[in-house]
């Protein structure tokens, strides 16, 4: 009776952390590589503005660049690929809007 006891005790505090485990989820790359750039000044202000943070999350462009951590480390580096990246940043949301 007692084993009986301890086993169901032993399997509920197994279930507990089973479940505990299902919902905590690592970052993705995206998410990573997102809050590596709003360090940056340029980027944090892009990213404040509402339209062009819902590009960065949801345009398949962007985030495909975005998820490359070698991408992400010229951002910070390279003047000419911010700008680039800042003109894809804008010309996609153009598109997304159909605003000329």
């Amino acid at each position: 009776m007692f084993d009986i006891i301890i086993e169901s005790i032993i399997g509920f505090i197994i279930d507990l952390l089973a479940n505990a485990l299902f919902f905590i989820t690592p970052k993705s790359k995206l998410e990573k590589n997102i809050d590596k750039l709003r360090n940056e000044k340029w980027f944090s202000t892009l990213y404040q503005d509402y339209r062009y943070s819902y590009v960065i999350w949801h345009n398949r462009k962007v985030k495909r660049y975005l998820i490359k951590s070698n991408n992400v480390e010229l951002l910070i580096r390279n003047e000419q690929e911010k700008e680039k990246f800042i003109k894809l940043i804008e010309q996609e949301h153009i598109k997304f809007t159909g605003l000329k």
